[in-house]
């Protein structure tokens, strides 16, 4: 199966109590000027993706499912794509939730919830396509043993995700070791957020438990890690590109069986164009796995012909005359020389149900 293993749930819930049956958003008591616009930016995005149903500007939780819906549906290039929970901000040092630093909170018992209607409605409808359950657990959280425990026995989670700067999670933490343990006895990969963090006032605050090799610790323990955006730099110039630490890493990694993968979400950023050609370079694709980061914007505009990476006219038109988001990623990665074969790595790597 092709499938998309990075792609966010999102929604507008308001009251933190209830994120059994919403997911909750509230940056606002925590926001920096740039996840402002980011925010903003991403909203009209939706908006123009026509997920706006009742026209009022504003992209509810139920009015971004039905456009998921609509999306995979319709898609020419997926057959399925992970939905990914988002676990809250939970004190490193005495495992209370931090409500202020906690912005977005998809909870599991909602996303997984959520996932099984979905794939009901694309069933009825006569499809084979399917969406997936990725969890996340923070191991900080003083029930983490209980929550992964649901999360391993009565879900079909295919993976648990974590961003160390958003949810401050200390990944070189010798107590989170049970933690690392579990998911490796589980058979249930680890899908970690790696380099910059824009999309959180708190991975831009926290940045450095971001750093690729703060992925040791797991890796010793057992787990499959997928390291999203292969490591990647946002911005050129303003930051350290350590692709190529970052391959001597995953190398030494995957000296005896595969361990470490990396995933080829928000590659399709105007911004990470000029990091293209090296990834494509250096990475082997039996060791990368298709995701796209969606809400995360796919432009197609920027990925000129002849000038980035030997993108054709022809390439460059498709790519432009493509409104499915999903399908626009894989085929401006295709174009940029992407292996067709990591479209189906993700059955090697996640816990399928």
């Amino acid at each position: 199966m092709r499938i998309d293993i990075h792609c966010h749930a999102i929604g507008k819930g308001t009251d933190i109590e209830k994120t059994d049956t919403e997911i909750y958003f509230n940056p606002y008591d925590n926001q920096l000027l740039f996840t402002r616009l980011l925010y903003a930016k991403l909203e009209q995005d939706l908006v123009n993706m026509d997920a706006d149903l009742n026209a009022d500007q504003q992209i509810s939780t139920d009015e971004y499912f039905a456009m998921l819906f609509t999306l995979l549906s319709t898609s020419e290039e997926l057959d399925g794509i992970v939905l990914l929970a988002l676990d809250a901000v939970y004190s490193p040092d005495n495992g209370e939730l931090d409500r202020k630093k906690t912005d977005l909170w998809v909870s599991n018992r909602f996303l997984s919830e959520k996932v099984k209607e979905l794939n009901n409605q694309l069933r009825d409808k006569g499809s084979e396509k399917k969406f997936y359950f990725g969890a996340s657990v923070n191991p900080n959280r003083k029930d983490w043993r209980n929550e992964l425990e649901y999360v391993l026995h009565q879900t079909d989670a295919v993976l648990v995700k974590l961003i160390p700067s958003t949810q401050h999670i200390r990944l070189k933490d010798k107590k989170h070791r049970g933690f690392y343990k579990m998911l490796a006895s589980g058979k249930i990969p680890l899908l970690c957020h790696v380099g910059p963090e824009y999309s959180f006032p708190e991975g831009i605050r926290k940045k450095e438990l971001d750093y690729y090799r703060n992925l040791g610790e797991p890796l010793a323990c057992g787990v499959t890690v997928i390291a999203a955006h292969c490591a990647a730099p946002v911005f050129p110039i303003i930051e350290k590109n350590v692709i190529q630490e970052f391959s001597v890493f995953m190398e030494a990694a995957n000296s005896g069986s595969t361990q470490l993968w990396a995933d080829t979400s928000a590659l399709s950023l105007a911004t990470r164009i000029p990091f293209i050609q090296e990834i494509v370079g250096t990475f082997p694709s039996k060791w990368l796995i298709h995701g796209s980061d969606f809400p995360i914007p796919i432009d197609s505009w920027p990925h000129l012909p002849l000038v980035t990476h030997d993108i054709t006219p022809a390439e460059y038109i498709r790519i432009c005359k493509t409104k499915n988001p999903f399908d626009r990623d894989v085929r401006i990665k295709r174009a940029h020389g992407f292996d067709k074969k990591i479209m189906k790595n993700a059955e090697k790597v996640l816990r399928m149900p």
